[in-house]
């Protein structure tokens, strides 16, 4: 039967995702004249994070790329600065100057690509925003001659010592597993929103790089670091979905159970009078709503929430300003789905948007495994404690590109390698394990994932603590115990069971670095430790696997180019 009949495909370089970094770096490999392939476990590009991004970037391109939401610095030098300052010194130094510097250049040959309005995607391309960039890299990826194939779920890298050398997995559409030869491996899976309950990621953002990466060694730093969007909806009936870079949103006022505006508590404003939110507080949304996110939060923890959320007004928008562009034209007749911001406050409340932490990488992107490269989110170090809006889609071009160039040269230099029949076999007999559990008596993924979702989000959300953090890794362990035991009836039940286990090993991830780290630092924030400690925590944690468990340790944050300021963008006090 086709199950166990094995395909066998050899390439050079293999690239593992197909977001905006997945995509770039397969343009970048292809010009060096290797041959890519590059594979997702749904649909090339449609499903990923750059795709339903805001489709903001910054670079330092003035009069170039739009300011209208975000802050267009003037030089490579100034955006490298604000991005450590915005970081709070976490970043590694090295990578942000690499993205300030190579940015401009990297935006500006999207034009090559056939990408139309880069200044400012969300202002000229309707929803999904990130469209207007996904298809041209992806028709000029496959113009080149790069090879991409949907439906291609990978359960495990292969390895020939401790070097990859290609990856095992299986196609949902052929039903056949597939073993995959390649003398360079690029991860470019993006982050691990889902595993809070509340978040505005694509479904598939499960961290399935960062368990292959586990899997075979690697190394992973930052991993308490995760940034929440502000204004995700929680109305009833209405989608929990954000409404990006809209105009009108940004005339909207946020107020508690009480009907009091509470924002200007956390950001004294510059002046005092209803208008947008830049002109109200001094700085654009997309660059501190970190801080916005925690004051929203704040209300709630402190019970000046409604119904477990909090009021955003919008009834005094200007009604020109639904018109103003098309992410207010669209929020309004598709978002709201026939809600009435006129007439009453919309409920919102923060969603996890991407996670800042991931495999630690250098700069032209090898990871500590010989022969793995990870690029955009999956891969941390860049960003640092908090991230700059823009400065997502931008990496994915900066580091997407290096990981091609980089895996390219790489693959060139490396001869080839034979798929293991030991381990594709043994392999097939994990996957055989879920198959022959009944799902009926055994957990439900969907079970699993639902209550690691709700545990995160209630202890290692915006706020935590120590208690909340310490009751979560002990609810985790029992979680781990029912992944273990999960059935499935098709091999789309097994790409689900997966999906748990790498949610669990993120989750896990978060837990141990949020706990271990006794400060307030961006977008971590310690309700029994808020405070920025420079005393203590100059530091970046690191987590490498220690047989089938995780050590953890701190390394002094390196400061090559610049010291720490000694005053928090974030509103916390700084002990220095």
């Amino acid at each position: 039967m086709s199950w166990k009949t094995w395909r066998t495909v050899d390439t050079d370089v293999l690239i593992i995702g197909s977001g905006g970094a997945g995509l770039r770096a397969a343009i970048e490999a292809r010009r060096y004249g290797v041959r890519v392939l590059v594979i997702d476990k749904v649909v090339i590009g449609m499903n990923s994070n750059t795709r339903f991004s805001g489709g903001g970037l910054k670079a330092a391109l003035p009069g170039i790329l739009e300011d209208r939401y975000t802050t267009i610095f003037s030089t490579p030098e100034e955006h490298f600065y604000q991005a450590l300052v915005h970081g709070e010194f976490m970043n590694d130094q090295e990578l942000i100057e690499t993205l300030a510097i190579e940015a401009p250049a990297r935006v500006l040959e999207l034009q090559e690509f056939g990408v139309e309005h880069f200044e400012a995607l969300y202002y000229h391309v309707h929803y999904p925003h990130g469209t207007g960039l996904v298809e041209p890299l992806m028709a000029h990826a496959r113009a080149l001659g790069c090879t991409m194939r949907p439906g291609i779920t990978p359960t495990d890298l292969l390895l020939e010592g401790d070097r990859v050398v290609g990856c095992i997995g299986f196609d949902v559409h052929t039903s056949r597993p597939l073993a995959i030869s390649a003398r360079a491996v690029i991860l470019a899976t993006g982050g691990a929103g889902e595993i809070y309950e509340r978040n505005d990621t694509t479904a598939g953002t499960t961290g399935d790089g960062l368990l292959l990466a586990f899997k075979a060694g690697a190394e992973f730093r930052d991993m308490e670091i995760v940034q929440f969007e502000p204004y995700v909806q929680a109305e009833p009936g209405l989608p929990q979905m954000d409404r990006h870079e809209c105009e009108a949103e940004f005339f909207g006022i946020l107020r508690n159970a009480h009907g009091e505006e509470f924002l200007q508590n956390y950001l004294p404003p510059r002046q005092n009078r209803v208008d947008s939110f830049e002109k109200q507080f001094g700085i654009p949304l997309t660059d501190i709503r970190e801080r916005v996110a925690r004051a929203m939060l704040s209300e709630v923890h402190e019970g000046r929430g409604d119904h477990g959320a909090v009021l955003f007004d919008l009834t005094g928008v200007p009604a020109d300003k639904w018109s103003a562009d098309i992410a207010s034209e669209y929020t309004r007749a598709v978002l709201m789905r026939g809600f009435d911001p006129a007439e009453k406050p919309l409920h919102v409340l923060p969603g996890a948007i991407c996670t800042l932490g991931g495999i630690a990488i250098s700069a032209d992107c090898r990871t500590t495994v010989p022969g793995l490269f990870a690029a955009g989110e999956v891969a941390g170090g860049v960003h640092g404690a908090a991230r700059l809006g823009g400065d997502a889609l931008v990496e994915t071009l900066v580091f997407g590109a290096r990981a091609g160039k980089y895996a390219a040269v790489y693959a060139a230099e490396t001869k080839g390698s034979a798929t293991s029949q030991s381990r594709q076999d043994a392999v097939m007999g994990e996957w055989d394990s879920v198959l022959e559990r009944p799902p009926a008596e055994s957990p439900t993924t969907d079970s699993v994932k639902t209550l690691l979702k709700r545990l995160m989000w209630t202890h290692a959300g915006p706020l935590r603590d120590e208690k909340g953090l310490r009751k979560a890794l002990g609810q985790l362990d029992d979680l781990d115990e029912q992944a273990g035991r999960l059935g499935a009836r098709s091999l789309r039940g097994i790409r689900a069971a997966y999906e748990a286990r790498s949610m669990l090993l993120v989750a896990r991830m978060v837990l141990m670095s949020a706990l271990a780290r006794t400060e307030s630092r961006g977008a971590h924030y310690r309700l029994d430790h808020p405070y920025r400690d420079d005393v203590a925590w100059l530091g970046n944690i690191f987590l490498a696997p220690d047989g089938h468990r995780l050590s953890l340790s701190v390394r002094p944050t390196r400061f090559p180019r610049h010291r720490p300021s000694l005053v928090s963008k974030f509103g916390v006090e700084v002990r220095s």
